[in-house]
């Protein structure tokens, strides 16, 4: 018995990937062929965000049909946030 890999979303010359960090204000967002190479880009954004900011990568493929350049949204595939610090409580009075 053979194990079959999981059907891929889409064919891998069509993969591309969407990457986004925003916080309340501001944000960064692109798209790349790799992977790995977004979620750098997703972190770097993320340092240079509030504390409250997150980001995430997404599949998509361009639509060769559209008139104008556009994606045709997958799956997201990873979701990230800054770790926030809670101020010291010190000692309860």
């Amino acid at each position: 018995m053979s194990k079959s890999s999981p059907p891929r979303v889409l064919p891998d010359e069509d993969f591309l990937y969407s990457w986004a960090a925003r916080d309340e204000e501001r944000g960064s967002c692109g798209v790349t062929r790799e992977r790995g190479r977004a979620a750098r880009n997703v972190r770097q954004a993320l340092a240079t965000l509030a504390p409250d900011a997150s980001g995430e990568i997404e599949v998509v493929r361009l639509d060769r049909d559209a008139r104008r350049p556009t994606y045709v949204h997958g799956a997201v595939v990873a979701r990230f946030g800054r770790p926030t610090t809670e101020p010291d409580g010190g000692d309860a009075a």
